[in-house]
């Protein structure tokens, strides 16, 4: 018969790895973010040139060219996305050396541009500096 040892008092017990957040959890969202910024960006810009075209002939037929906005923030929302599908490859670098400080200060104005050019890859990009800060965050006593 063996006995389990008493539980020592006043010993924190060491976080488990279900309470720490996961380094491949980042990889993974972040390579997500990746590929949906790419996928955005071309859908946006073909977008874009279907509404300047809308734009074109509305102005063609004398109705006037409402469609201009919406053509417009297609064209920066593509722009958007394919500048952060050009920078998440140094995201995925720093999570990979657990640089997760200079991941999170860098992090957060793309998950702002990205949330409000076509919300998806700003709300991955949300969660990851969610984790990254979890990460930073001193463990519970």
């Amino acid at each position: 018969m063996s006995a389990t040892p008493p539980a020592a008092v006043g010993v924190a017990a060491a976080p488990t790895e279900a309470s720490a957040p996961s380094d491949e959890s980042i990889r993974v969202l972040l390579s997500i973010s990746k590929s949906f910024a790419l996928l955005i960006a071309i859908l946006a810009g073909l977008l874009a040139l279907l509404f300047l075209a809308f734009t074109i002939l509305d102005v063609v037929l004398g109705r006037g060219a409402g469609a201009i906005v919406v053509a417009v923030y297609c064209l920066l929302s593509a722009a958007v996305n394919y500048l952060l599908w050009r920078e998440l490859p140094r995201f995925q670098r720093l999570a990979a050396d657990r640089m997760y400080r200079a991941l999170r200060d860098q992090l957060l104005v793309w998950a702002i541009l990205g949330v409000i050019f076509f919300l998806l890859v700003g709300a991955l990009l949300l969660v990851v500096w969610v984790k990254a800060e979890l990460h930073l965050a001193p463990p519970p006593s």
